[in-house]
């Protein structure tokens, strides 16, 4: 059964690389006392848990890069998130024109009071400073 010329690792490494077949697989479940069925049912087992080996073992370093990226994304959408929100927040057309006219108007009627506050807060001082001239110390 030995093939000359191939060292004793190499032949070992060429059985672990075959894999046996399902009927192999099976016939050695039912010599272990299953019927058919169940000999078929726990090869299929055995399978979908290596397939499943397989697939696990070399995630790590690409789940952490998913994981990464799935943050990013998270922190990213949330950020647009409050920008929309702050967006909506913000008046439109139509109510910025009102409360510009709004302004304008408040401050068109403080520019009409405006100097008949200066002027009465001109004369108290001056009522004040009057009488404080006045008085004898």
């Amino acid at each position: 059964m030995e093939k000359p010329g191939l060292p004793q690792n190499q032949q070992k490494r060429k059985q672990q690389q075959q894999l046996p077949s399902p009927q192999e697989l099976i016939s050695h479940y039912e010599s272990q006392g299953l019927d058919s069925q169940q000999a078929s049912l726990k090869v299929i087992e055995d399978l979908q848990a290596a397939l499943f080996r397989v697939i696990t073992s070399g995630r790590g370093k690409k789940d952490k890069l998913l994981a990464d990226a799935a943050r990013k994304v998270d922190s990213a959408n949330s950020r647009l998130a409050l920008l929309d929100a702050k967006l909506d927040s913000k008046p439109g057309y139509s109510e910025t024109f009102a409360l510009g006219i709004a302004s304008g108007l408040t401050l068109k009627g403080l520019g009409s009071v405006f100097p008949h506050v200066v002027g009465a807060v001109s004369q108290i001082w001056n009522s004040a400073r009057s009488v404080s001239k006045d008085s004898p110390p």
